[in-house]
């Protein structure tokens, strides 16, 4: 009776496998098809779309968002391969959604002119997605308020706007305006609004800018030792993963998804397409990371027809995921011994950065090193160089006080 529903569950529980998809999200999928077939057979009914719609509906007054959503979408990836034999899409659209924020067509050619533009700057799909939701929603706003033409945008319209958006966090509802505020300077780039006209967008919540937190010393230096080290499989794996972040800059999911054809021995370059910007980033590597890596693939990773570097060390192989980037950190620097400390791979790339800073590299090369298209992503690193810090330092000169306060 549920022959055709279980053979397209663990169809798609096969491909979750094989894609490297978390621990967490197969055990998510396992629970939502699992108790679904419960439902099904207690009360003695057969799989169709309609009755999965109709258990999940009555299953969301009382369950959380952040469970009832990979509920929904187990349950479609499952219909999916109930209708096809195996699954041949990853993307749904649930209900109505896809159509809620549909831009208005006296704005669709200007805002498909600004995805286009920020597509070219390698933003991901993702991205431009939560872009087109943000814009639409004002857009549409714009079109109930009469304005039917981005010259007749005011200040004030802006501030209707705002106050009646709703979000759950004024986090939320400054992200979506920041990608508003983004449209409106594409709008005066082409001069269709006046330049200021962005600083009517007002934040919720100032946000917070932070020091950088970097690896010490004594830290880098474990790293170091460690993968000098190391001697087993799975501590050169981790010693090789953490030094490319270290010596390289390199992110965590950039590191998983490295392939044994993007090191190139002759030329000793590593080239990528970066995962978060679709840029290309081809770097040298130092004597220390071909070391390692010519250890570790031939004498740690076990061989088979998997492209990438780094896969797991049992059988059956596969990719690892980024989560493993966090556990290689904490098998060289240790578990956290407060909650403040930091671990994880993106800790060990800032070092990177700052190093880079701390030993006169210009700005440019170091946001080229780590595949940034924006100069202004190094500031935040400048903190961490005490040295020229304490060369801005302003003096009291003409400050002083004359006469003692009385």
């Amino acid at each position: 009776m549920y022959q055709q529903y279980d053979k397209a569950s663990q169809a798609v529980l096969d491909y979750l496998r094989e894609q490297g998809f978390s621990k967490t999200s197969r055990k998510c999928f396992c629970q939502a098809s699992g108790e679904f077939k419960k439902s099904m057979q207690v009360h003695h009914l057969e799989y169709s779309h309609s009755l999965a719609q109709t258990w999940l509906n009555s299953l969301k007054p009382n369950l959380p968002q952040w469970k009832f959503l990979p509920f929904r979408r187990s349950l479609a990836l499952i219909d999916d391969a109930v209708r096809h034999g195996t699954l041949t899409k990853l993307q749904f659209s649930y209900g109505m959604e896809a159509y809620k924020y549909r831009v208005p067509d006296c704005y669709k050619t200007l805002l498909d002119a600004y995805l286009k533009e920020r597509k070219q700057e390698g933003n991901q799909p993702s991205t431009l997605q939560m872009d087109s939701i943000a814009c639409s929603r004002f857009l549409l706003f714009l079109k109930l308020q009469g304005v039917e033409s981005v010259e007749s945008i005011s200040p004030h319209v802006i501030k209707e706007y705002h106050a009646q958006t709703e979000h759950k966090t004024a986090k939320g509802k400054n992200a979506y305006s920041c990608r508003i505020r983004g449209f409106v300077r594409f709008l005066a780039r082409k001069k269709l609004v006046p330049g200021t006209l962005e600083f009517a967008f007002t934040t919720d919540k100032a946000s917070r800018v932070s020091i950088v937190t970097t690896l010490t010393k004594e830290q880098v230096a474990v790293i170091r030792n460690f993968g000098m080290t190391s001697s087993s499989a799975s501590e050169l794996r981790s010693a090789t993963m953490t030094t490319l972040a270290l010596r390289m800059g390199y992110r965590s999911i950039d590191i998983c998804n490295l392939r044994l054809s993007d090191i190139s021995w002759e030329h000793r370059t590593i080239s990528i397409i970066q995962q978060k910007t679709g840029v290309p980033l081809t770097l040298p590597f130092p004597v220390e990371v071909g070391n390692l890596l010519a250890r570790y693939i031939l004498e740690a990773r076990p061989e088979c027809a998997i492209p990438n570097v780094f896969i797991t060390l049992k059988h059956p192989y596969r990719k690892l995921n980024s989560s493993c980037c966090y556990v290689s950190s904490v098998a060289l620097l240790g578990k956290k011994e407060v909650t403040s400390e930091v671990r994880g791979l993106h800790i060990v790339r800032r070092t990177f950065a700052s190093n880079l800073l701390a030993a006169g590299n210009p700005v440019s090369t170091i946001a080229a090193t780590l595949g940034h298209a924006d100069e202004g992503t190094v500031d935040e690193y400048l903190a961490t160089d005490g040295k020229n810090m304490r060369l801005c330092s302003i003096g009291l000169a003409g400050i002083e006080i004359r006469q003692a306060l009385r």
